[in-house]
């Protein structure tokens, strides 16, 4: 198994029409977001505009949670307007055909990916398990500081809040016990799956 992990000092930022937004990572790694030639894309995003509108991603599937505050999503597809309210790390899946607004400022948390493969996103809490899976991608974005430690090995890795840790070249199946010291239930950890 491959693991790299990428800090925040790693991370692209630039700007769009909602605010800023910062590429956490993107494979492959020569690939050009700006030109829809990459095969997937895992970013989080700060919507500074109460109503803002969406880049135009063609030809891509999308997965989008807010992190802090509640998020309305107006998806116009060819035949039906779909509206959604998300809470606080509720994730909705569309299409990047779509023509999609958002209402509400907020720090959002996204994958962008080719049809070609499936992708998944959800939050973890403290002293949960994932159960890694052969031939997936991973990328684990930690909410708050984390402890990793892998099912097989001894050694824990340390993730600061913000940081990311990405698992490739998966050729058995082991499990992964996330940690923090977090003492609420709050979501510590994001799982993005890319297979």
């Amino acid at each position: 198994m491959k693991k790299q992990i990428i800090s925040q000092a790693s991370y692209k930022v630039s700007k769009w029409s909602g605010g800023e937004t910062t590429e956490v990572f993107l494979y492959p790694p020569e690939g050009h977001y700006a030109l829809n030639e990459f095969d997937y894309r895992v970013s989080t995003a700060k919507v500074e505009l109460a109503e803002s509108t969406f880049s135009s991603l063609p030809g891509y599937k999308r997965i989008i949670m807010s992190l802090d505050n509640p998020l309305e999503l107006h998806h116009k597809g060819k035949e039906s307007l779909r509206k959604e309210k998300l809470a606080p790390y509720q994730t909705d899946y569309f299409s990047g055909d779509d023509e999609t607004k958002s209402f509400g400022k907020c720090t959002d948390f996204n994958l962008i990916y080719s049809p070609k493969f499936g992708g998944e996103m959800k939050t973890k809490q403290s002293d949960e398990v994932i159960k890694l899976k052969k031939q997936v991608t991973y990328v684990l974005y930690a909410l708050k500081d984390v402890q990793i430690t892998f099912n097989q090995e001894t050694k824990t890795i340390c993730l600061e809040a913000g940081t990311s840790l990405v698992l490739e070249e998966i050729n058995e199946e082991n499990q992964v016990l996330i940690h923090s010291t977090t003492k609420n239930k709050a979501p510590v950890l994001i799982e993005i799956s890319i297979r």
